[in-house]
């Protein structure tokens, strides 16, 4: 056999090997991975609805759960006992670098109980931004009822802060909140499914 032809065939038994080891790798990983994204979507849920003690999924009326570059994903009644105590909503929007996962809780008064962002591709450093504390508290209490809106200076009852250099990020986060607080009016306290 010429040495190129040895060559060739290691060259091939090893990528055979890596290639098996990379799926046996995948397969053991899988379940575990799951399992974490779960955990992490019930404590995000947790935290913006904390008085409720579980979460039951709500069927999504397609017709209301898209709007202004955001997507309702999945909604979820949060209940403590039989008493529904408000509702957390997993949305998708459009942000500057791509998708913006949002999780807004919307309390049985109607109000905004918190806002977490999740997985997001913003520009580290500025809308990014978007995930801190400081903004995203700025949603807490804010009424269901009424649309809000982003402002690039100190911000009124119904308008959000920007995030300085992040309107886009900002506005696609507001975008999202806007989507879950119109479903929750219309449809869930509307007299729609619970």
């Amino acid at each position: 056999m010429s040495d190129i032809l040895k060559t060739g065939l290691r060259l091939f038994i090893i990528t055979v090997i890596a290639a098996v080891c990379m799926g046996i790798t995948n397969l053991a990983t899988q379940e575990p991975i799951r399992m974490q994204q779960i955990k992490a979507m019930n404590e995000a849920k947790r935290a913006v609805l904390p008085q409720a003690e579980e979460f039951s999924e709500v069927n999504i009326l397609a017709d209301s759960a898209e709007s202004d570059g955001a997507k309702i994903l999945e909604i979820n009644a949060g209940k403590s006992g039989n008493e529904i105590v408000g509702h957390t909503f997993k949305i998708s929007a459009n942000g500057y670098g791509g998708d913006i996962e949002i999780i807004v809780g919307i309390n049985a008064e109607g109000k905004i109980e918190a806002v977490q962002i999740g997985a997001h591709g913003e520009t580290p450093g500025l809308g990014a931004k978007v995930k801190e504390k400081s903004f995203v508290d700025q949603y807490h209490g804010k009424e269901a009822a009424n649309p809000l809106s982003v402002t690039k200076t100190s911000a009124m009852e119904h308008e959000i802060q920007a995030v300085t250099g992040a309107t886009v990020s900002s506005s696609a986060v507001t975008n999202g909140v806007n989507l879950a607080s119109e479903y929750y009016r219309e449809v869930l306290n509307g007299g729609g499914q619970q």
